[in-house]
């Protein structure tokens, strides 16, 4: 069984007056192509066929290009020759298409793909579920008087189910026989229509949008950045400068200001005085004249940009002049959806980000490792006891020893969190009766004195022993034993910003919020919000530590202790717990 790639091509509008053999497979893509980075994954999954299917009417100079970037064996067809390749091929081999529009956040695996397919007689499509910026969509659901009497917010990474984007497809060549498509949705509607078996594969992160300008220069940004950050896997390429690449016969004249990251291709020219600001990406051949300027862009092959007319945040291609920059003023304020940034800095490496960020992405990694070793250690010294107390449950009521409810992780994904079982069977059916007596505020639901607890149930709770199982979700990884409190999807609805904090770090056992919290009696799902943010602001191994010891001394926080004891310095003072509204969700640094 061989496996056949197939690459739809695109012109898209910022490509709108490049010249003629331009398009999104031949353009820079770090120190390569987005076609040269295509072949060599699908030359690593096993395919030796390259095919590419143009979307707009191919001449000589095109596909002269696509084979000087190609290595020469990448052939061009026609929509019309899909049902040639069943004539050229075994029935048996399988056709991976691919739409570079559509770039995955986390790369292409399509080795695991293919493993997840397990059968070549089904079609799998990689598919990015909802938006891609991890928002929310609201409904607001009205009654026939105009009032409204439900608000439901739906997440692209929980309950969203829309299909957002398709980057890639493998099918089984058996099954292209008469499809005709120029897109990755019709050829899955098409197989659908002819009852082709099939099924569809989320994407981790979802996917970069390359049609649009800024989704290339995004895409560009990372690369520059995972490239800079590592040693160079092409010998040829060498470090000219702190955060700069360069490839064979680059020319980079010594007063010329280059500022990293920066991947100059072969060929490419700086001139006297030029300034160059990363990320940016040098096409081959380039020429960037004397005095010019460059930040944050992209460059075309063979593009020239004169001291006249500087490239900020744009693809350039040709002679950069004022006809192909509008009427020569570039918009210098323009900046990327920081939204975008963070989705892709989730999918991919952050070895290049250097500074703060780079030593602050290691703890999170050290406290996985802690957190699964603690937990093997304490599930084994505290065995015998949760035996005894799983016998002692089992003979007080009816019903299982533990209760797993599912809760969501990191970056949102569902798991059941454990607890010993403290109330009646039936609780959760009760739990909408019970809705009136709600003591508290905001999304959560809890009674004072609960019906629905039972006489050990009561027992372990005042103790929280009850929660020792949560070290299995630690030993597992979905947990860790400090954290923001797990939570399951409906309590996460209030407050998106907040949700987007407290869901990029691994929920705890214990944390900020369940030591420091003041205002039981009265309901305090504002404090909530406000220690979440600040733990997530200031994770780091001191003050895990710190919240574990007090965590201890005050045993599961029967009584609080005040959150500047444990956020030390002036970073205690950056949210107010009495009033979180006032503290800007744009300021919340994830790790």
């Amino acid at each position: 069984m061989d496996l056949i790639t197939l690459v739809f091509d695109s012109r898209p509008h910022y490509l709108a007056d490049a010249p003629e053999n331009a398009s999104l497979l031949t353009m820079p893509f770090g120190s390569g192509t987005v076609l040269g980075h295509l072949i060599k994954t699908a030359e690593e999954a096993g395919s030796e066929d390259f095919f590419v299917l143009p979307g707009f009417t191919s001449n000589e100079r095109y596909e002269k290009t696509l084979r000087d970037v190609g290595g020469g064996h990448v052939k061009v067809i026609d929509v019309q020759s899909w049902s040639a390749l069943t004539e050229t091929h075994e029935l048996s081999d399988v056709l991976l298409v691919v739409d570079p529009a559509c770039w995955p956040v986390a790369g292409y695996d399509i080795k695991r793909a293919m493993n997840e397919s397990q059968n070549a007689r089904w079609a799998l499509h990689a598919v990015s579920i909802g938006t891609a910026n991890q928002s929310a969509q609201e409904f607001v659901q009205c009654d026939d008087r105009g009032q409204v009497r439900r608000i439901g917010r739906y997440y692209n990474q929980v309950t969203w189910t829309q299909i957002d984007a398709i980057a890639f497809s493998l099918v089984p060549l058996a099954s292209v026989g008469g499809v005709s498509s120029r897109s990755l949705s019709s050829l899955r509607s098409s197989l659908a229509s002819r009852s082709a078996l099939s099924r569809d594969w989320p994407l981790e992160g979802g996917v970069v949008d390359l049609s649009d300008e800024e989704g290339l220069l995004l895409l560009n940004e990372q690369c520059a950045l995972q490239e800079v950050g590592s040693a160079p896997s092409n010998k040829s390429i060498r470090v000219h400068a702190p955060g700069v690449l360069v490839a064979p016969d680059v020319k980079i004249h010594p007063s010329a200001k280059i500022v990293g990251p920066v991947v100059v291709q072969a060929g490419a020219t700086v001139g006297e005085n030029a300034t160059i600001l990363g990320p940016s990406v040098l096409g081959r051949e380039c020429r960037v004249a004397r005095g010019a300027l460059v930040a944050q862009s992209v460059l075309w092959e063979k593009t020239t940009v004169t001291g006249q007319y500087p490239v900020r945040q744009s693809v350039a291609f040709g002679k950069w002049n004022r006809s192909s920059a509008g009427d020569g003023r570039v918009d210098s304020h323009r900046s990327f959806d920081p939204v975008k940034r963070r989705l892709l800095r989730l999918g991919m490496d952050d070895a290049g980000a250097g500074g703060a960020n780079a030593k602050r992405s290691i703890y999170p990694k050290l406290k996985l490792i802690l957190d699964v070793t603690i937990a093997a250690v304490s599930l084994t010294l505290l065995a015998p006891l949760m035996a005894v107390v799983a016998i002692a449950v089992k003979l007080d009521s009816a019903g299982p020893v533990f209760f797993g409810h599912g809760r969501e992780g990191r970056d949102g994904k569902i798991f059941q969190c454990l607890k010993f079982r403290t109330m009646c069977r039936d609780a959760h059916q009760k739990q909408r009766e019970l809705y009136s007596a709600n003591s508290v505020d905001g999304p959560q639901f809890k009674l004072h004195n609960d019906p629905r607890v039972t006489r050990m149930g009561a027992w372990l709770r005042a103790t929280n022993i009850d929660e020792l199982p949560q070290l299995i979700n630690v030993f597992l990884g979905q947990m860790s034993l400090v954290g923001p409190r797990p939570s399951p999807f409906r309590e996460n609805q209030i407050c998106v910003p907040w949700r987007r904090a407290r869901l990029s770090v691994r929920p705890g056992i214990t944390g900020l919020w369940q030591i420091c919290r003041d205002q039981r009696s009265e309901g305090d799902f504002h404090q909530w919000i406000a220690y979440d943010i600040m733990y997530v602001r200031h994770l780091s191994l001191g003050l895990d530590l710190r919240i574990v010891l007090a965590t201890v001394l005050t045993l599961g926080g029967l009584w609080n202790v005040p959150h500047r004891w444990l956020v030390l310095g002036n970073q205690a003072n950056d949210i107010d717990p009495a009033n979180p509204a006032g503290t800007e969700a744009g300021g919340i640094q994830t790790a």
